[in-house]
This record gives C-alpha cells, structure tokens and sequence, in this order.
C-alpha cells in the first residue's frame, strides 16, 4: 500500500509542454492562413517577420523596455529563459538547407539580398548566380569567357555538391578556395545575433524590437519545424524549451481576443 511519502513524490505534476505548444501553434497556424495566402508556411513567416502585422505588433509591443505591465514582464522573463533553455537544450532543425544547425538566439537566419557575384581573382573570372530555380557557377578565364575550367548548374543552393565535384576538384588550390568564398557569399542566408552584453556582462537582448521580434518569430518557427519533423530529444530541458516557447506564443495569441 502507498504511503503519504509515495504521495508527495507524486505532486510536482510533469506537464506536456510538446503538446501545448503544438495545440498554441494549431492556433496560430489558423490565423496566419486566414490572413495571407501563400502556399507555404515558410513563405507566411517570412511576412510575419519583415511586414506590418499584428503578430508582429504585439510582439513589439510586450518588449517595449517602457512597457511594464505584468503581462510585458512576464513575456520578457520568459524570453530571457527560452533563450537560455535553448543553450542548455542544443537543439537542431535541418530547416535551413538540410545542415543540422542549433537554434539559438546569437544564430538568426535571415534572406540574404546577395544573389549574384561577378569577380575577378588575378587571371580568373568567377560567376555564381542564384535564383529560385536553380544556382550556377561559372569559372573562365579572365577576358577569355570562352575558356571555361568550371561550369556546373544546380537545381538548389548546395556548396557539398560543388566540393565532389570531379572538374571542381581538378582546378587548383586557390581556383578552388576564391569560388568556394565567392559562393558562400551568395548563401540563400546568412545569420545575425539578436543578443548582446549589458555592462556586468550579463547576455541580454538588443534594444532593437523590431529585429528582436524578426528573430523571436523566426526560433519559434524553426522549434515548430524541429518537433513536427521528429528532430526533438523529448528530455527535460527539451521540455523546458517548449515550456517558455509555449508561454511566449500563448501570450501573443491570446492579444487577439
């Protein structure tokens, strides 16, 4: 028979925060597909975090450093702990061309504008050009386009491809590094930090809103994406995650009342 100790172990309840953050995403998911009507859910996020919304907004409006209702408090102190249960965590989505990258606040991708390099390296001309369709790397001779030592075309943005490539591997050493640079420099994107130091050294997050807000909806998208696609370890400090996460986004979804 149990007795009062078994009992008491028994009364800190574990609760679900996967789950809950699905069911707040469910949520959220139908409000954005009621509002814009692009076909994918990357395409949505990607207006949520440059355009004018109210997503956005109220996100915006819980940072403010001279907001201090409870409510903003209690958004911000959850940001502060999402950001540090996601270092504890290390967890990692494949949603950004198919790398396992972590998820972290000091590591935001956003598009990268660049999508074309037309450069000359001593006697050598290096063209990479990158579109929706495809990504395609020229190398000629400088003033000679006819002379070509590398042309290859992709149907993505893939850099692993290009290095086994039998005639990339043929070029020489610096060939070979100046189109690797130059092709890293038309990355689909490229990764900012939302995170900074206060004068006790302490991590906290820029004053910046609005790039604030950009890289929180972005992390919440990518934990979104990490879970459905079953890349999530379900321990404790997963949990903890998405207890925070969970949290930041019910507070935003629950403005729309």
């Amino acid at each position: 028979m149990p007795s009062y100790k078994d009992w008491i172990r028994k009364i800190d309840i574990e609760i679900d925060y996967f789950s809950a953050f699905v069911r707040a995403w469910i949520a959220f998911n139908s409000w954005y597909r009621s509002e814009y009507s692009d076909r994918t859910d990357r395409e949505i996020v990607e207006k949520l975090k440059t355009q004018n919304n109210h997503f956005k907004g109220y996100i915006e409006t819980l940072l403010d450093q001279n907001n201090n209702t409870d409510e903003s408090m209690e958004f911000k102190t959850n940001l502060d702990k999402l950001q540090n249960a996601l270092v504890s965590a290390a967890i990692v989505t494949q949603e950004r061309s198919g790398v396992n990258q972590q998820i972290l606040f000091s590591q935001i991708a956003i598009n990268n504008p660049k999508n074309t390099i037309e450069e000359d390296y001593r006697h050598t001309h290096y063209s990479i050009k990158r579109t929706n369709e495809k990504t395609t790397t020229v190398i000629h001779k400088k003033r000679e386009p006819s002379i070509e030592y590398f042309k290859f075309e992709q149907n993505t943005y893939d850099i692993m491809q290009i290095e086994v490539h039998p005639d990339f591997l043929r070029l020489g050493t610096e060939q070979k590094g100046q189109c690797l640079a130059f092709y890293k420099e038309v990355c689909p994107y490229i990764t900012e930090s939302v995170l900074t130091k206060d004068r006790d050294n302490k991590i906290v997050f820029i004053s910046e809103r609005a790039k604030v807000s950009r890289g929180l909806i972005e992390v919440l998208y990518l934990l979104r994406c990490s879970l459905m696609h079953g890349e999530v370890f379900p321990d404790k400090n997963s949990n903890e995650v998405y207890k925070h996460a969970y949290y930041i986004l019910a507070a935003v979804l629950k403005k729309f009342l």
